[in-house]
């Protein structure tokens, strides 16, 4: 389970959900969006959870782990490979890796860096219906959904105990969005004064907390396989 925590915290705070998340905290009334947003986004990213979750089920593995055999290979090579993506994200030397990458690649990156996202083109100075759209659209799972959904698959869970976790990961996502749905609830006015510098924050320091919780799945998962491995 604390391995479907982090990777639910990852998934939190994946850079195209922050930026949404920015843009809503930004408009002046920004309830109705949010609450629309969340909505849109939890329906689809739910459906598709139980959806896969029955497929990982029927198939008895996932990447080759089953619940009592997990794969030492593919295990270790996945959290290698998060170790390395954690380390581009979260290190002040793989940020200098990557703004090399960007200054010999101008042209590529400021192409995309002055294009906004489908997502982002359509939540500014759009309306409550939009925002539901957007986010159903860009909550289909993604990398660390799947691997959460892998790590029940194989678990040895009851289908409601299986619910549960892939409810639990959804609610671990969507926080950013829950949490000043809630402060809007109870104490608005307030709530009206932090969002503004929690968005600022999040866009400054996002991809560093990103890189952080992936390194502490990447270390699970290589610990995981070494277990595996040595059994």
């Amino acid at each position: 389970m604390a391995r479907i925590v982090l990777l639910g915290l990852a998934a939190a705070v994946f850079p195209l959900l922050l930026a949404c998340v920015a843009i809503i905290l930004s408009r002046p009334e920004p309830r109705r969006m949010l609450l629309a947003f969340y909505i849109g986004g939890l329906l689809v990213s739910v459906t598709a959870g139980v959806f896969l979750l029955s497929v990982f089920h029927d198939h008895r593995a996932v990447l080759g782990n089953t619940s009592s055999h997990p794969s030492p290979g593919t295990t270790i090579g996945a959290g290698l490979l998060s170790l390395v993506l954690a380390w581009l994200m979260a290190s002040h030397r793989g940020r200098a890796q990557l703004s090399r990458w960007r200054a010999r690649h101008p042209r590529h990156h400021e192409r995309n860096a002055n294009v906004p996202s489908w997502a982002e083109r359509h939540l500014a100075g759009a309306g409550v219906t939009a925002a539901f759209a957007v986010g159903a659209a860009i909550n289909l799972p993604g990398p660390f959904y799947v691997l959460a959904l892998g790590e029940i698959a194989s678990g040895d869970y009851s289908n409601v105990q299986a619910f549960g976790l892939l409810v639990l990961f959804n609610a671990i996502m969507f926080a950013l969005l829950e949490v000043p749905l809630l402060g809007y609830l109870l104490r608005p006015a307030r709530t009206a004064e932090v969002v503004s510098g929690l968005a600022g924050w999040l866009n400054a320091n996002g991809l560093r907390v990103m890189g952080w919780l992936i390194a502490a799945v990447g270390i699970g998962l290589i610990i995981q396989g070494m277990a595996a491995a040595a059994a």
